[in-house]
């Protein structure tokens, strides 16, 4: 049985409890420098709202001469329970990174479309926007820098491995076609609102963090779990678990690692994601499917018992940032 939709007030709640829970970082990046907050929800009601949804991410790892593990993941989870929802979802990924996001996608059943692009041919705002399209997200995907060239976050060019897509970001929103950022270290696509604070806290004057600002910055520990979050708050929205059994994640990254992704950090064919500890990827979204099974009531959600009793039980701290 479906229950009614909580009312505003706890669904603020609930967004302030996934914010909470997806900007810990533990791989200290540095967040509680320049990270925001309080966009999450108004972004997902967006979304919500949505008709043809576009998602791009991938990011080029110069060691491994391929994309890492965080990204698909996140983007994978998210457009498919925009599916889920009914929506029209199309991931937008670079032809070379193309078997990676097949199988992560096939690992889970998705079916979700998918458009290739490549890094030697720009793709027009024709080739890509419907009269249907509403929205066009980023997840952890670089994003140019004031002197026009894309970072890693050890400060090398990117440029000559990725497709820029910041023109067609900045398009988009001349289209009245709301655009999202999701990032972990201010460098991808979108993060723009925090380019300031990102730059402010680099230890030279070298170009890094990404200049182009989306409509909504939702700034995560890992991107990944910025797409796990949207999802949860989606399915808290629909009175429905859009997200696949915790079991399906482990499929997922070993779908991907199998296929050439790497860890970002390490640049080891590994299904761990920036170096952490793999738990983390997987208490992460397991909380966040905990959390789009439920509706708490506004009081359990303001004393913090339940989210207390969570984290007691999945051993991580939703405080920590």
């Amino acid at each position: 049985m479906k229950h009614a939709p909580p009312k505003d007030t706890t669904m603020k709640s609930i967004a302030a409890h996934i914010e909470r829970s997806i900007q810990q970082d533990p791989g200290n990046r540095g967040l509680d420098n320049w990270a925001i907050q309080k966009e999450l929800l108004p972004a997902t009601q967006s979304l919500a709202q949505g008709d043809h949804i576009i998602i791009t991410t991938g990011f080029y790892i110069l060691s491994a001469g391929v994309i890492e593990t965080d990204g698909p993941p996140g983007a994978i989870i998210l457009a498919d329970a925009l599916r889920r929802m009914g929506k029209k979802v199309t991931l937008l990924i670079d032809s070379s990174d193309a078997t990676i996001i097949r199988q992560g996608m096939a690992a889970i059943g998705s079916s979700v479309g998918v458009m290739e692009i490549h890094e030697d041919r720009e793709i027009s705002a024709k080739e890509l926007f419907t009269p249907d399209t509403t929205h066009f997200i980023a997840l952890e995907r670089p994003g140019q820098a004031s002197d026009g060239c894309y970072y890693n976050f050890r400060g090398y060019d990117l440029s000559p491995h990725i497709a820029p897509l910041d023109a067609l970001f900045i398009d988009a929103q001349s289209r009245n076609i709301m655009t999202i950022g999701i990032g972990d270290g201010g460098n991808e696509l979108g993060l723009g609102k925090v380019s300031a604070n990102v730059d402010s806290h680099m230890p030279d004057d070298r170009p890094f963090s990404c200049k182009t600002v989306a409509d909504f910055c939702i700034c995560a520990g890992v991107s990944n779990w910025g797409g796990y979050g949207m999802a949860a708050l989606l399915s808290v929205m629909a009175c429905q678990n859009l997200l696949p059994k915790p079991s399906a994640l482990a499929k997922l990254l070993d779908a991907i690692t199998e296929a050439g992704a790497v860890d970002g950090v390490t640049g080891k064919n590994t299904p761990s994601v920036d170096g952490l500890d793999e738990e983390w990827e997987h208490d992460i979204f397991f909380m966040m499917h905990e959390l789009s099974q439920t509706t708490p009531s506004p009081d359990t959600m303001a004393s913090g018992k339940r989210n207390h009793k969570e984290i007691q039980r999945l051993n991580i701290n939703p405080l920590n940032n």
